[in-house]
């Protein structure tokens, strides 16, 4: 359980200052169960379908979770919030792909002096097999994600940030870490997964011109690390310095919007391949907005553009990736949600820019207000844009009825 550790960088006096005010007490309970279809669990086609398998299957699941909480819930009030959250999942064709998820999870705020400190961290433990599908050059980047989420492995993300405000000037530091352990075998033939992890500082410095508008500019210090899967193995670790110029505020009605971007300078330090050019300048942004449209209708997009680096190892990418969705509310028990994603893993030095679109729906009705029934249906479609790599590509519909209890 050493990973959980990372939870703790919350820190102590968040949960002294929470604990102070109310003793941590149980908020939330709940159970759910989902059946589903997935007409293509391996994400294959042509080749890959004939050599790894494209059955479609019924999959059945299963949960549980829950929430301890402290502190006010007032805007001056220490709080600190733990939750567990976990889940089984069995494949009825695809019985290696069975796996369960537990996630912990811990979210604060508390106050030192003139600066208000909030933060969140999670670690998540996927229980699944070790060993993975046969290595098969057609199949799609994205095709390897779904495999990949459902190994064994442990995740950990920390988001902590720090903010003073004196009249219209802000002051802002903050540091993220996210780290990826994977437990998969290594054997000829097959796919393996490298770990790797990307850690991150920022300052910033802001005006809020009026409370609807907050200008922001700062700068990114980070590095990457990438594991190697075989001795001799190219590795791409590196260190970055970011610039980065930002907004945030309302626009016309009540549309907030967030949005920070700029130049990343970056140098790959790790043993990469002959020839390779270590420095690399390209421009990342990170945004997103929220509309709402009626009282009942709401608008979210996003938008992210980084460099990171291959979970197969030997190589790096630039993810892209845009999403949108649009929420409706029919009366007090039910709920429409129609979403769609983009995204584009455009990997270097290896020649291949693989893509993937998911367009869905999905309603949920609260049978009382305890109990809430939940259907979606979503259609995943990936392919590559590289005419020397052929056949990357493959379509998928998932379907997922479920239902959760909250006590």
């Amino acid at each position: 359980m050493k990973h959980l550790v990372l939870i703790g960088a919350l820190g102590v006096t968040g949960i002294v200052q929470a604990t102070a005010a109310t003793s941590l007490k149980l908020i939330e309970t709940s159970v759910h169960s989902r059946v589903g279809f997935d007409s293509n669990p391996a994400g294959t086609s042509g080749t890959s379908a004939a050599v790894l398998g494209d059955d479609d299957t019924l999959i059945y699941a299963a949960g549980a979770g829950f929430a301890l909480g402290a502190g006010g819930a007032g805007e001056k009030d220490a709080r600190l919030k733990l939750t567990y959250a976990g889940e089984a999942v069995r494949f009825e064709e695809w019985s290696g792909e069975n796996h369960s998820t537990h996630r912990f999870g811990a979210g604060g705020k508390f106050f030192a002096g003139e600066w208000t400190v909030t933060g969140e961290g999670s670690a998540l433990y996927v229980a699944g097999s070790r060993g993975t599908l046969a290595t098969e050059p057609t199949v799609n980047a994205n095709a390897m994600t779904l495999w990949r989420e459902r190994r064994r492995q442990w995740q950990q993300r920390v988001n902590l940030q720090a903010e003073t405000v004196r009249g219209e000037r802000v002051a802002r530091v903050g540091a993220k870490v996210l780290a990826m352990d994977y437990h998969t075998d290594v054997a000829p033939g097959r796919v393996a997964f490298a770990d790797r992890a990307d850690a991150q500082v920022s300052a910033d410095a802001g005006w809020r011109r009026n409370p609807r508008s907050l200008w922001l500019a700062g700068v990114r210090a980070g590095m990457q690390v990438q594991d190697t899967v075989n001795a001799g193995d190219a590795e791409y670790s590196n260190d970055y310095l970011r610039l980065a110029l930002g907004w945030e505020g309302t626009l016309f009605g009540n549309t907030t919007v967030s949005v920070a971007g700029g130049p990343d300078f970056r140098r790959y330090s790790g043993d990469v391949a002959a020839g390779f050019e270590r420095d690399r300048t390209s421009f990342w942004v990170e945004a997103c907005a929220t509309a709402k449209l009626e009282e009942t209708l709401t608008l979210t997009g996003k938008v992210a553009r980084t460099p990171w680096l291959s979970s197969t190892g030997k190589t790096a990418y630039m993810d892209t990736c845009a999403e949108l969705s649009l929420k409706k509310g029919l009366g007090r028990k039910v709920t429409v949600q129609i979403a769609a994603k983009v995204h584009q893993c455009d990997y270097y030095p290896v020649v291949r820019d693989d893509w993937e679109s998911i367009l869905g729906a999905g309603v949920s009705w609260k049978l009382s207000g305890r109990t809430t029934v939940l259907l979606d249906v979503a259609r995943h479609e990936a392919w590559n844009e590289i005419e020397a790599a052929p056949e990357r590509k493959f379509d998928r519909v998932t379907v997922n009825l479920g239902a959760s209890v909250k006590f």
